[in-house]
């Protein structure tokens, strides 16, 4: 049976796309892009649980271009350690096209705090996928605040990372400065 052109142009287009997105591995198949993401946030120097730290997952979305694929924001998940000082961020629901989703990104912010270490169990497993315990090293002077970076990213809606923003804001009363703005998420009363 003979195919005509416009079958043959549809199955053709079909087949290329499926080894496109979804029918050949690629680096970002490698990686969970999706959750659930956990972790545990410590002191370096003594061990301790820090409690009260935000943790921001963010997904960007590839988007193409005539010259060049550029990134925008798709998607952004948020949430705060507890008393033991882990978290866990849920599952994101990826959506049918999910080639153009690049994996996560994912930020973490203590007050009085810097990032030190990343120990992943099994050495060679994903962090935060596979046990994670994040280190992190207590700023202990003024000086050390100021020079540690407080900002939120740009491109995430404010209303996206109310709980990142509010532990931000500590770490600013902290220095004495004003806090940031925060927006409540729509529906929500603060």
């Amino acid at each position: 049976m003979r195919q005509h052109a416009g079958q043959r142009y549809l199955s053709l287009a079909l087949s290329l796309l499926l080894l496109w997105g979804g029918g050949c591995p690629t680096v970002a198949h490698a990686r969970e892009k999706w959750g659930p993401f956990r972790g545990q946030l410590v002191d370096a120097e003594t061990g301790a649980p820090i409690a009260g730290a935000a943790v921001l997952v963010v997904w960007y979305e590839a988007v193409p271009t005539p010259v060049q694929t550029n990134q925008r924001f798709y998607e952004a998940l948020e949430t705060v350690t507890d008393a033991a000082g882990r978290f866990a961020v849920p599952r994101l629901t990826p959506p049918f096209f999910s080639f153009r989703i690049f994996p996560p990104q994912i930020t973490y912010f203590a007050p009085g705090y810097e990032p030190y270490k990343k120990v992943v169990t099994p050495p060679d497993g994903e962090p935060f996928v596979a046990p994670t315990v994040v280190q992190m090293r207590r700023l202990k002077t003024r000086q050390e605040l100021w020079e540690k970076s407080r900002s939120r990213p740009g491109d995430v809606p404010l209303e996206m990372m109310v709980e990142f923003t509010k532990a931000i804001n500590v770490e600013r009363r902290m220095l004495g400065l004003k806090p940031l703005p925060i927006e409540q998420e729509k529906g929500k009363q603060p």
